[in-house]
């Protein structure tokens, strides 16, 4: 890398042919042979690229769900890190999703205990959990549930459905969904007195057969 004052031109900045000026603050130009950014491709680069690409595409059909839970703009992005970090795994290019290891909240608030849920006739799901109000578990925290269907790669948020203290809710799913594989999670919202709203960590609950 050259210093040079120039009358000329004054201060520049910028590629001029093989050579990349710029000029500091303090006003002193500098001149550096250009080199072209690398991109080493090795195996563990390839792999984490191909990795991330297999959660983008894996993942996409919940774009719009993780806006809503991660009340962000970003919440695909939240989504994704957390699934690259817990639910992917293999070897490229042999990786599999673990739904039951998708996030779609994360916070202090108690979970639900021992929560289950079964199908109890053609497309209805009765979701049930255990009741205990401590520090961070309150009787009127909201319940909110979302389900996915494998097939369709559709997804319902129930938002606010049910509250802790009820221990149970019974949810109708479309009839379209018939003999389709579902997951279901739940978690779990407080409000305090600032009404600043705060979560659970999101639960995988069942994977049901419809």
């Amino acid at each position: 890398m050259a210093k040079f004052n120039s009358t000329t031109f004054g201060a520049i900045s910028g590629r001029h042919g093989s050579a990349v000026a710029a000029t500091t603050k303090d006003g002193q130009s500098y001149l550096r042979v250009y080199r072209a950014p690398s991109d080493p491709k090795t195996d563990k680069q390839v792999a984490q690229r191909s990795k991330f690409a297999f959660a983008n595409s894996s993942l996409g059909c919940f774009r719009n769900l993780f806006k809503e839970t991660f009340n962000s703009n970003r919440g695909i992005n939240i989504g994704v890190s957390y699934a690259l970090r817990d639910a992917i795994s293999g070897e490229a290019p042999n990786f599999t999703l673990d739904y039951s290891k998708i996030l779609f909240s994360v916070g202090n608030v108690n979970q639900a205990l021992s929560a289950s849920a079964v199908v109890t006739a053609d497309t209805t799901v009765s979701i049930t959990w255990d009741m205990v109000e401590a520090t961070l578990s309150k009787s009127d925290d909201k319940m909110s549930f979302i389900f996915f269907d494998e097939a369709t790669q559709l997804s319902i948020h129930l938002k606010d459905r049910s509250i802790r203290s009820t221990g149970s809710e019974s949810i109708q799913l479309p009839a379209v969904w018939k003999n389709s594989k579902v997951y279901c999670w739940m978690y779990i919202s407080t409000s305090d007195n600032l009404q600043n709203t705060n979560h659970s960590t999101s639960q995988f609950v069942a994977e049901l057969q419809l």
